[in-house]
């Protein structure tokens, strides 16, 4: 079989930079999606979702070293490929275990098509032990064998969404596998695109790339239960971090934030899924997930009842500059003003959603909700024109640079900061992004 050859689960934010940047480096990739809205984007080579540096890439090799189909060309692909990657979503259910029912059911679907040669690298985010799982699962289906005629691999990204093009070339690419053949058959991809392979077992990589996110989930959560330590002793916790972070060795604090994603969220679940050691894992979440309420109650304390109060809320995504708004914690802040009462308006430059001088005006409440860089173009001299002059702030990221986390608008103002951020134009992406897709859809 052609190892050139490579199929492709899934083309949503892990598995299209991956087939866009393997399209680049020579393989003949093909995308299998179950989405038909996503399906016809690609065909007209629209990127469904923002990713620095892939539509170019999009522009250059679809319908050449790219293509995407449905699902209905599932055996004629599978056939046709001698590499299959899996980069389906893995959520949690109801009771927070790891749900991999896709990939359970897309294994039986395609095993009758699996052949002898056939290469299936794992790139989904899984708990411990699950590529395990999954080899005894294809041996039993496929009636192959692990090694010698079929060969399975964990592979897992660990980019940054919105730069996963360029971190692709940048990061380490961790193997982890069961014997040594399919260990070598994964790196002859990725040392086409990585700057070093790490090999492992799969267990390691498993909790390699849990880790990773854990780790910075739990950082972040520090940064949030400092700011909230700092505030019941009366400091504003940007002055503390400055006095922390500068030029002190053993420095790096994190900033607080409304910390969320789906790599960072859901990912704990998975570790701790069948481990009795979960009490740092969930503290972290529940400091995290509890920013809004900290946030709706230091803004009560200020302003008591808060019906018919109109709350504007900028910033929809998870995290800043991307256009993606899974386990976002903005609708959740959306949701706790909603219950009080108040008339909420949201406003993000990368997402469907209010003109952000229509979610201004008249604004009592503003918080910042994401950090985008066009936010920071925001001068008080601009909001002046739009919001309640009694409006008070929640700029837990510290856009406006007051260093403060909650503060009344006109207390700034006799400070005589009107001009303390430069003024700028905000990116239209967006809305001709959002045009494009309409027309295609329509």
């Amino acid at each position: 079989m052609d190892d050139k050859k490579i199929a492709i689960f899934g083309v949503g934010r892990v598995g299209l930079p991956l087939a866009l940047v393997l399209a680049e480096k020579g393989f003949v990739v093909t995308g299998i999606d179950v989405d038909p809205y996503r399906i016809n984007l690609l065909k007209h080579k629209i990127m469904p979702f923002m990713e620095e540096g892939a539509a170019q890439l999009l522009e250059k090799h679809s319908g050449k070293n790219f293509q995407v189909f449905s699902q209905e060309h599932i055996d004629r692909i599978v056939a046709e490929n001698a590499v299959i990657i899996f980069t389906l979503g893995t959520p949690i259910d109801d009771t927070y275990s790891p749900n991999f029912s896709d990939i359970e059911k897309l294994i039986r679907r395609i095993s009758p098509v699996i052949k002898s040669g056939h290469t299936i690298i794992l790139r989904s985010t899984v708990s411990p032990g699950a590529t395990e799982q999954l080899a005894r699962q294809l041996e039993e289906q496929t009636k192959l064998i692990l090694g010698k005629t079929l060969f399975l691999a964990y592979c897992p990204e660990r980019i940054a969404e919105g730069k996963s093009v360029e971190e692709l070339g940048q990061i380490p690419q961790i193997i982890g596998s069961l014997e040594e053949s399919s260990a070598k058959k994964a790196a002859n991809i990725f040392e086409k695109i990585a700057p070093k392979i790490l090999f492992t077992n799969t267990r390691s990589a498993e909790l390699a790339k849990l880790f990773c996110n854990m780790y910075r989930y739990i950082d972040f959560a520090i940064g949030n239960e400092f700011m909230m330590i700092a505030e019941s002793y009366g400091c504003d916790i940007y002055d503390v971090l400055k006095l922390v972070n500068n030029d002190y060795k053993r420095a790096g604090l994190k900033s607080p934030g409304l910390t969320a994603g789906p790599c960072l969220v859901k990912d704990g679940f998975f570790l701790i899924d069948k481990s009795p050691y979960m009490e740092l894992v969930t503290a972290a979440w529940r400091l995290n997930e509890n920013i809004p309420g900290y946030l709706l109650s230091r803004i009560k304390e200020q302003v008591g009842d808060l019906t018919k109060k109109k709350v504007a809320i900028l910033g929809l995504a998870f995290k800043k500059n991307i256009d993606d708004t899974r386990y976002s914690l903005s609708p959740k802040l959306k949701r706790y003003f909603l219950a009080e009462g108040a008339k909420v308006s949201v406003s993000d430059p990368f997402i469907d959603s209010q003109p952000l001088e229509d979610a201004l005006l008249g604004a009592e409440i503003l918080i910042i909700g994401v950090n985008h860089d066009v936010f920071k173009n925001i001068t008080f001299e601009y909001l002046s024109k739009f919001v309640s002059s009694d409006c008070i702030i929640a700029d837990i990221w510290n856009i406006f640079q007051t260093g403060k986390i909650v503060f009344y608008f006109k207390d700034v103002l006799k400070k005589g900061k009107t001009e303390i951020k430069p003024n700028g134009e905000m990116k239209t992406y967006e809305k001709n992004k959002h045009l494009e897709r309409r027309r295609v859809s329509a």
